[in-house]
């Protein structure tokens, strides 16, 4: 599904108020909360990152002037696959066999009879 810089930012601070939480409930020492504020700390830059990156997409993929459903299938299928692929490659082939996997089954709806592609 695809997401703006806003929506994820506010999971991650969602997620970061869980742990900020349970670090506290459990009593955890102040070294270990000075990091979790160092992680919300730096959500603000990687939303700007997030919407800078997803700007330049959207600029390159509207340059070739493809109809709706192909700048569907870029955004939602094509450009996540290739994320799948790069991550899987950072993996162990056994860590990384179920993202190309997962990869795989993105892009090839693309190919198929009256595909995008």
């Amino acid at each position: 599904m695809r997401r703006n810089g806003k929506l994820i930012a506010g999971d991650i601070h969602a997620q970061i108020d869980r742990i900020r939480a349970i670090a506290q409930q459990e009593g955890l020492g102040q070294t270990c909360l000075e990091r979790i504020e160092k992680a919300a700390r730096v959500v603000p830059k990687m939303q700007a990152t997030i919407e800078f990156v997803s700007r330049y997409v959207r600029q390159h993929v509207q340059q070739p002037d493809l109809t709706q459903p192909e700048s569907y299938a870029v955004h939602a299928h094509l450009i996540p696959s290739y994320c799948l692929e790069r991550v899987a490659a950072t993996r162990s082939i056994r860590e990384g066999t179920p993202l190309r996997a997962l990869a795989e089954c993105l892009r090839t709806p693309l190919c198929a009879p009256g595909g995008a592609a």
